[in-house]
């Protein structure tokens, strides 16, 4: 057999394919990473979308996750030798406007200032907040093992908390749906909109069972790690990655898109491009690409177990996608809350809990909802190299279904919904942003985020619905939660892989186990028997 070109070849150069490569670089390793863009990132891009030097992140902006991930922090020093600076939000995090009553919530990295913004609407939710908080310091530790670990067998979260009365107590709480741990534990309208609006931020639904957890780790995670952008933009995370590994002998093609990967003797030994390269890897093959791309257009049906295929198909993405617009604006906006509220890059505009179940049955019955939450982000307040000097720039979105009742497509209908909806609720909450305040605007809905990345699938951009039957020992299929494909020396990374989506760089959990693999790292590992 020839010599191979690589070590490891990996498909798909958005940020989980890059930190894989990183990770496997800084073992010695020699890497090929390939994209089908012209440039790297998948949804952890910058761009100049609106007006030249105003500097939008298209896709994802915020990063919290990805500094619980003890692999990151390993490379981190390596990348910032490659431009990467993160910003933080030393003091006001995120702002919670309010158009009914009072002065919003903010929640601050300090927790006592962000129990006192809550006991302005009630003291007693303000008490459990704080026990919240302080009982993730409990669990903080396997937390973040869970997260960055092959998920564990299901029975052992079980084994783990039945054998004590707090742990039955909170296995039992792992068992609610949003909406039902949000009813239970606050009691004020505001502040239960809050609660929900952060637990469903990784596009659950309310009433979806198994998802109360969610909540108990995001908010509580926030005061320990702090919420960051890097310094230029969002993408400057994937181009720092993208320069070490190019700085260390290791290779990323763009403008290259994967048709195939190569088996031969049950054995996946590399990739063939559309324009028929072929470029072979020695000790194993990684996709970062989502489930139907990986599987059901890069193998034959003979080359996998018979089922395989059918599994796949099984997978789903989910059924909501986002409707977003970026701005480039004169000023940022100022909130009617006041000066404290202005002080907030990043804001959830959630009203009340009729408001949200409002929108979520809108979006059931495939309507454009009428009532809208609003995320918005000015990441030039923290950070002014992303607009000319005095300027900034906004994004703004919501949740909308991926289809139309009325068979509308989104593509024609976003730019005007933007304007006369989304828009219209920010003016609620805001009071300048008039016409002439807005020097320029791009819109993205479902068809054009499909269209952008290809591992959006119909405009999804989570890698796949986080329900009970895909997350953990689960995601994305039963047998094959670690990182392994159903082909030797082929591996998973991505979104569509526990623990999902969002900037985590969980592409580092796949390098390391083909580093244990190849007895380059041992295994350490509580799971393995």
């Amino acid at each position: 057999m020839n010599m191979a070109d690589f070590d490891v070849i990996i498909a798909g150069g958005g940020h989980n394919g890059l930190i894989c490569a990183s990770l496997l670089v800084k073992n010695g390793l020699k890497v090929c990473v390939v994209e089908r863009n012209e440039w790297v990132g998948g949804g952890v891009l910058t761009r100049e979308l609106t007006i030249p030097g105003f500097k939008h992140d298209p896709f994802g902006s915020s990063h919290v996750w990805i500094h619980l991930n003890p692999d990151f922090q390993e490379l981190r020093p390596e990348l910032e030798k490659h431009g990467l600076r993160y910003i933080y939000s030393d003091d006001h995090i995120t702002g919670h406007p309010n158009k009914y009553d009072g002065q919003g919530i903010i929640v601050y990295k300090d927790v006592d200032k962000t129990c006192d913004t809550i006991a302005e609407y009630s003291k007693q939710d303000a008490i459990r907040y704080r026990e919240i908080y302080e009982e993730f310091g409990e669990i903080q530790d396997g937390v973040v093992k869970s997260m960055f670990s092959p998920p564990a067998p299901p029975s052992y979260l079980y084994q783990g908390l039945e054998n004590n009365p707090e742990g039955m107590k909170r296995l039992r709480d792992y068992q609610l749906s949003s909406r039902q741990f949000t009813l239970e534990n606050f009691e004020d309208d505001h502040v239960r909109a809050f609660i929900l609006g952060w637990a469903m931020a990784p596009q659950t639904l309310p009433d979806q069972l198994g998802t109360a957890s969610a909540f108990s780790v995001m908010i509580p995670s926030i005061h320990y790690f702090g919420q960051s952008i890097p310094e230029g933009g969002s993408g400057m995370l994937s181009e720092s990655m993208k320069s070490y590994i190019e700085a260390n002998g290791s290779k990323v093609i763009t403008g290259a898109t994967v048709k195939k990967f190569i088996v031969e003797n049950g054995e996946c030994i590399g990739l063939r491009l559309v324009d028929g390269t072929e470029i072979t890897a020695s000790k194993g093959v990684v996709s970062s690409l989502d489930p139907f791309q990986t599987y059901l257009n890069g193998f034959d049906d003979d080359e996998l177990p018979s089922g395989f295929k059918q599994m796949v198909r099984s997978f789903k993405f989910g059924d909501i996608t986002i409707a977003r617009v970026h701005y480039a604006l004169d000023e940022a906006p100022k909130f009617k809350n006041g000066s404290e509220m202005d002080k907030t890059a990043f804001q959830r505009m959630f009203g009340t809990v009729a408001d949200i179940d409002k929108q979520y049955q809108e979006i059931a019955a495939g309507q454009a909802p009428s009532d809208p939450f609003l995320w918005t982000a000015a990441w030039s307040q923290m950070d002014p190299t992303r607009a000319p000097e005095g300027k900034h720039t906004l994004i703004m979105d919501t949740f909308v279904p991926v289809e139309l009742q009325s068979g509308e497509d989104w593509e024609k209908l976003a730019p005007d919904y933007c304007r006369d909806v989304l828009l219209k609720q920010l003016r609620n909450y805001t009071v300048n942003m008039q016409d002439d305040n807005i020097l320029g605007e791009y819109v993205e809905s479902g068809p054009t985020l499909a269209r952008a990345n290809l591992c959006f699938n119909r405009g999804v951009t989570t890698g796949g619905e986080r329900t009970l039957s895909q997350m953990g020992a689960f995601r994305p299929f039963p047998n094959y939660a670690d990182y392994r494909g159903p082909i030797k020396k082929f591996y998973m990374t991505g979104p569509s892989c526990h623990p999902g989506g969002g900037i985590c760089g969980m592409g580092t959990i796949a390098a390391n186990e083909i580093l244990h693999d190849l007895g380059i790292k041992t295994v350490d590992d509580e799971f393995d028997f």
